[in-house]
């Protein structure tokens, strides 16, 4: 057993600087959760996709773009909207969220792959052939200009007529609640504000379909939620495309499908309510759980589990297979900072990500914890846990393997 701990314990400190415990970019690509009740199909089941896309209102195949360096933005999404759907992709900083929207947009060329847009191919379609709105997540709003201005710009570059222009800014206006501000300057507008009027700015125009880029960062959940109730009656019949970091976020949009993103991968697509197909991979599960979560290494004998050192009854039957080494996931509210639970730990911390989640050295084995507190690297934290709270994935495939 020593042995295999060297080559655990230097994966997965070599890990932290992507603030991964046990993930690589190679294994998602291997393991990537569809659910089953996802319209995607392998291509193999594909003949023609011409009569695919005469379907589905958004059809997208094997999407990959690989930027210069053999850097991947994205690696074989595939995903389909009728219309009138809304969906919204969740993922970390760098998990290619954007990148999917730039394509869709034509902002960025692929490098592989295949779109198609109420029945047209995009892959070389020019922007102004799109007909596809874009709100990048800076909303690039000129302060000096009024609110109206800034909403009516698009049509005006349309060369859309005064009275219709006229008329369609009075709807988006009460629609957002947004009547008393036309005149303002948009300098003097809060973030949430700001986030309303480039809303109304992208939707005052008539498009196939929307792209909104990672807005919510900078707002309160009460304005997300306020944002996601106006949305709920302006977009009843557009078909849009949202992102967001946080599953939390994507909840209060109230979307029909949700699309999970890791290292470029999917690793999720689906229904956004179904929460046991987030739990069958790592990486799933954490991006549900937005980080807040502890993961604790764990060697597997049997119907046993080995934690640093020690062995306890798990408790819960693994799916069939051949496992040695394994990883526990906890939700924080089972975990105690004391001992009065099973498996008591003592732990040094030796790096804090900008997410609070603290890396721990267990026997020589890399464990995360995500603390709200004052801590340091080189802090000794005492916590304790219940094994049979945890969910058993397997190191190697970082597939759930307890049922």
């Amino acid at each position: 057993m020593s042995a295999n701990k060297k080559v655990v314990s230097s994966k997965a400190k070599n890990n932290v600087k992507n603030d991964n415990i046990c993930l690589s970019n190679e294994k998602l690509a291997e393991n990537t959760n569809v659910n089953d009740d996802t319209v995607s199909k392998n291509a193999t089941e594909i003949e023609d996709n011409k009569d695919i896309c005469k379907q589905n209102f958004l059809l997208v195949r094997h999407l990959s773009k690989t930027y210069i360096g053999g850097y991947s933005g994205i690696n074989e999404i595939s995903f389909e909207m009728n219309m009138g759907e809304k969906m919204v992709i969740v993922g970390d900083y760098s998990s290619g969220k954007t990148t999917i929207l730039s394509v869709l947009a034509g902002l960025e060329s692929i490098s592989s792959g295949e779109m198609y847009l109420n029945g047209k191919l995009l892959n070389n379609a020019k922007i102004k052939d799109r007909n596809i709105g874009y709100l990048d997540k800076k909303l690039q709003l000129d302060g000096t200009k009024k609110v109206k201005d800034i909403i009516c710009y698009p049509l005006k570059l349309r060369k859309i007529d005064n009275n219709t222009i006229a008329e369609k800014l009075a709807y988006i206006a009460n629609a957002f609640e947004i009547s008393g501000m036309l005149s303002k300057k948009v300098i003097k507008l809060t973030a949430y504000q700001k986030t309303i009027i480039a809303l109304a700015r992208l939707l005052i125009c008539d498009r196939d379909l929307y792209l909104v880029d990672d807005i919510f960062d900078n707002l309160t959940s009460a304005e997300i939620e306020k944002i996601a109730k106006i949305l709920s009656k302006v977009i009843v019949s557009k078909t849009i495309i949202f992102a967001a970091s946080s599953y939390e976020t994507a909840q209060k949009l109230q979307t029909d499908k949700l699309l999970m993103l890791a290292y470029s991968t999917m690793v999720y697509y689906g229904n956004i309510h179904n929460k046991e197909n987030f739990e069958k991979t790592i990486a799933g599960y954490k991006l549900f759980k937005n980080k807040k979560i502890c993961c604790i290494p764990a060697f597997i004998n049997g119907d046993k589990l080995i934690i640093d050192g020690k062995q306890y009854d798990y408790g819960k039957q693994l799916v069939s297979g051949v496992f040695n080494k394994g990883v526990l996931l906890f939700d924080m509210d089972n975990i105690s900072f004391d001992s009065n639970k099973n498996v008591a730990v003592c732990a040094e911390i030796y790096y804090i990500n900008k997410d609070k989640v603290a890396y721990l050295d267990i026997n020589s084995y890399v464990a995360t914890i995500y603390l709200d507190g004052n801590f340091k690297v080189g802090d000794k934290i005492n916590f304790s846990f219940n094994q049979e709270d945890g969910i058993l994935y397997d190191f190697e495939s970082e597939r759930k393997i307890s049922t």
